[in-house]
């Protein structure tokens, strides 16, 4: 009986020591699946941007928008089916949709001022602001987030919610839809909600 408690007891000590062991495997991977997709987010942004400015078809730099939007989930769904979540992975993830997010906003406002034609893209611009409400309202959140490093901020539904609008705010602004506005009042509403939960959580 002794004997049993013994080989029980060293069993679990090795079981102990290869989930350590995995666990800071996991955690020196860097390139692993779901950041090599948060990376991919990061290029496509500077080729949205190129696109963009370079005057390519408007579909073009659309499917671009769309590619890279999309890599959004991916990342997450591969992180969790691979078993490759990581603090760092989810951290990175969260600034890369930061830069994301206000890189496309910056870039699309800059080309409506540089293609305005008697002001008539004003009200695009208004659009952009209003869809950036989340990163406008949550910008000091993260700056602290950051400064303080603090564990990296669990994405909750009405975060994937605004993030999902955002895309499709941002793809009807792209196509110049007379239709963006039906899209960019519930972004708005949705993401000061969310942008509040991430400020609340910044300084808790």
């Amino acid at each position: 009986m002794i004997k049993k408690e013994k080989m029980g007891k060293r069993l679990e000590k090795v079981k102990e020591k290869i989930k350590r062991e995995n666990k800071k495997i996991k955690e020196e991977i860097f390139f692993n699946v779901p950041n090599s997709i948060t990376l991919l987010r990061l290029f496509l942004i500077f080729v949205f941007i190129y696109m963009l400015f370079a005057g390519f078809n408007i579909i073009w730099v659309l499917l671009i928008f769309i590619v890279a939007a999309i890599t959004d989930w991916f990342d997450g769904y591969f992180a969790r089916l691979l078993d490759q979540k990581t603090n760092e992975g989810a951290r990175m993830d969260q600034i890369v949709d930061r830069v994301f997010s206000i890189a496309i906003a910056i870039s699309l406002f800059v080309f409506l001022i540089l293609n305005s034609k008697d002001g008539n893209n004003i009200h695009s611009i208004v659009l952009i602001i209003l869809i950036m409400s989340r990163e406008i309202i949550a910008l000091p959140g993260f700056l602290i987030i950051l400064i303080r490093n603090k564990d990296p901020y669990k994405v909750r539904y009405i975060g994937k919610v605004t993030t999902f609008l955002q895309g499709f705010a941002f793809g009807a602004l792209i196509l110049g839809a007379s239709w963006t506005i039906f899209l960019v009042i519930p972004t708005c509403l949705v993401g000061i909600i969310s942008g509040f939960d991430y400020l609340k959580y910044a300084v808790d």
